[in-house]
């Protein structure tokens, strides 16, 4: 059954055209890095996800996947049954190219750089899945992704990684650790906030803002009630869930098919977990439009509606509804709230009303930049927006 919230969104698109799986995207190459810093943090979720995404990659798309110890004869995986029994098996994965740690993924990412010096126009797509912790020395702007052995990947680290790329290199990163978000300074020279951008063809979506833990890593094994980020974003890319039962309603403009704009709207929309996601134009935004953050919750709601695209407008109202806001000042009484709120709560509404001033926000920041007179600046956000509006599945 449909939630509320998804309901709205129902009405504001038609299904959505599946994406196929079985061209290779323009020679795509893909790192997938899975796995927990430890056996006891590695659980059976963190593995579905790797399998997922193997899965639902074209066939002949090269991929290397680094997953725990990297060692497929070792049960490494966490998992608890519907009794509440725990336990080890070996990892399901079809194949594993090496351990979660620090040198492989260094050494993974230094190959995919050389590849790409070869054929600068192919897509690259990274992808990682397990834990991440906080930096508040640095006030969660170089936070980390937990490798195994307790080794760990700074964001300025994989931004230190990132600029032996040709600048011409597409580069799409999902990751959905918490404290994710901190990945979006990655647009930046080394991943720096207060950087230069950098000249590479960086995007980004992630499960959580730099401050908030995310969802997705439960032992239990029953996939059919996992909910995270990686589940509606990919199911909306690839037109099926992790379990293959079709996914639509994400097509949002219409134009029969689904980009990754459209699979981060639909993931705000339809994701039922603590899950807060951002991405890079979020990202871009903050840094670059000098709007105090108040007045961006002034303009009526019928107006912010108005300057939305066409995702971001069935997510706003969709997100609208499911706080149960109504009337122009909405977004004003939603941000009273929202300054007021646990920002740690997994409370729903807290989550919901988290997504909904984020957004509210990133349209605003967006019209302004529009409307602003900084034409380099302009057509910088113009190509990052249109590298966020991709499928690098299809």
């Amino acid at each position: 059954m449909l939630t509320k919230v998804a309901a709205i969104a129902a009405l504001l698109t038609t299904a959505s055209h599946l994406p196929g799986t079985k061209a290779s995207p323009a020679g795509l190459e893909t790192l997938i890095v899975g796995g927990g810093p430890s056996l006891e943090y590695n659980q059976a979720a963190i593995e579905s996800n790797v399998r997922y995404l193997d899965r639902i990659l074209p066939s002949e798309t090269p991929r290397q996947i680094l997953f725990a110890s990297g060692d497929p004869q070792a049960k490494t995986v966490l998992c608890e049954d519907d009794k509440n029994r725990q336990y080890y098996r070996l990892p399901e994965i079809r194949h594993i190219d090496g351990p979660s740690v620090l040198t492989e993924v260094k050494s993974k990412l230094a190959s995919l750089s050389q590849s790409a010096a070869a054929k600068p126009a192919t897509p690259v797509l990274l992808y990682f899945t397990g834990h991440g912790s906080g930096d508040a020395d640095s006030e969660y702007a170089n936070n980390k992704f937990d490798l195994w052995s307790q080794n760990e990947l700074t964001v300025r680290q994989l931004g230190e990684s990132l600029e032996t790329f040709p600048a011409k290199t597409p580069i799409t990163l999902v990751m959905v650790e918490c404290f994710s978000g901190a990945f979006g300074n990655l647009i930046f020279e080394d991943g720096v906030p207060d950087a230069p951008l950098s000249d590479h063809k960086i995007c980004g979506f992630f499960a959580c803002v730099p401050q908030r833990m995310a969802a997705g890593c439960t032992p239990l094994i029953n996939e059919a009630d996992y909910r995270d980020f990686t589940g509606y974003f990919f199911a909306a890319l690839s037109g099926k869930d992790r379990m293959g039962r079709p996914i639509t309603g994400a097509d949002f403009d219409h134009d029969g098919k689904v980009e990754m704009d459209e699979a981060y709207a639909y993931a705000l929309i339809h994701d039922d977990s603590i899950d807060t996601p951002v991405c890079t134009s979020d990202v871009f935004l903050r840094r670059f439009v000098n709007v105090p953050e108040a007045s961006c919750f002034e303009p009526p709601y019928s107006q912010v509606l108005s300057w939305a695209t066409r995702p971001q407008r069935a997510a706003l109202s969709a997100l609208s509804a499911s706080l149960g806001q109504e009337g122009e000042e909405q977004a004003k009484h939603a941000y009273a709230e929202f300054r007021t709120a646990q920002w740690d709560s997994d409370d729903p509404h807290v989550v919901h009303l988290i997504r909904f001033v984020r957004l509210y926000k990133t349209i605003v920041l967006a019209h302004a930049l529009t409307n602003g007179s900084d034409a380099d600046l302009k057509s910088r956000y113009r190509d990052l927006v249109a590298l966020e509006h991709r499928n690098p599945l299809n």
